[in-house]
């Protein structure tokens, strides 16, 4: 009887070491008594062009047949043809000297302007050549990458130049209950350096950091948390519904002989 109940308490004990505390599962822990109930808005920082940018860049202009020689032919059969080829044929790759070759203007050095800053520069270009051009520029290229501990891993093309690093995890699928939130990595590569960060997603300060808004083509991995290294090497969770059956039968057979 002894031994049963020692058992008992052994598959209790598994049980309770296997789950994961509710701490480590929320993402953010805003703490009200360190951060003020209201805090202002932060800006995202200035997206800047560089190179191996791709860039749309659309010229209209009242005689429609002046302005289409400023423009990429866009008659291409795009059915046999995929994504990362059509990024190349509709748009302005900018080169390792931050410039694009644009039709009849030539050369253009719009590497570390931003998108309204290459909107000024392109519209003083066009004045000589037409009468009150307008300038649509946007990224074609401005993706983020996602991996590691989430449910939903991949990469994923932004159409707004302004995304947070939470609005990317949901776009995943959000974290997996064996991510680390105190330790997420975002590898940024900015004018030809790479920069590696890490970023805790359960201290209050997170919503005021560099690193809330993503740039263009950041990568950021999850890794897991100590929790999981458990549970890889620890069997004992695929045998725990057994478990389980074996101490509720046990518990029975307890009850009936006492």
């Amino acid at each position: 009887m002894r031994k049963l109940y020692y058992i008992i308490l052994f598959g209790v004990f598994v049980c309770l070491t296997s789950c994961i505390p509710h701490a480590n599962l929320v993402n953010y822990q805003v703490l009200e008594s360190k951060m003020a109930q209201t805090s202002p808005i932060q800006n995202a920082k200035i997206i800047r062009i560089q190179s191996g940018d791709v860039l749309e860049i659309k010229v209209h202009s009242q005689d429609i047949k002046t302005a289409a020689p400023f423009n990429l032919n866009s008659q291409i059969d795009n059915s046999f043809i995929n994504d990362a080829e059509l990024y190349q044929l509709n748009g302005y790759l900018v080169d390792k000297k931050g410039s694009i070759d644009f039709p009849i203007l030539g050369n253009l050095p719009l590497g570390g302007m931003s998108v309204e800053e290459a909107k000024k520069f392109l519209l003083d270009q066009l004045q000589t050549y037409l009468k009150d051009p307008v300038v649509n520029i946007r990224f074609l290229n401005f993706r983020v990458t996602i991996s590691g501990e989430v449910n939903a891993p991949g990469t994923f093309t932004i159409y707004n130049e302004r995304i947070t690093l939470p609005e990317v995890i949901t776009l995943a699928g959000d974290l997996t209950s064996y991510a680390n939130r105190r330790n997420i990595l975002i590898v940024r590569e900015i004018d030809s350096k790479r920069t590696f960060t890490r970023v805790d997603l359960q201290r209050p300060n997170f919503f005021t950091s560099d690193y809330y808004y993503l740039q263009q083509n950041d990568f950021i991995y999850v890794e897991p948390s100590e929790d999981k290294r458990g549970a890889v090497l620890d069997n004992s969770n695929k045998v725990l519904p057994f478990v389980s059956a074996f101490v509720s039968i046990a518990a029975l057979l307890i009850s009936a002989f006492k």
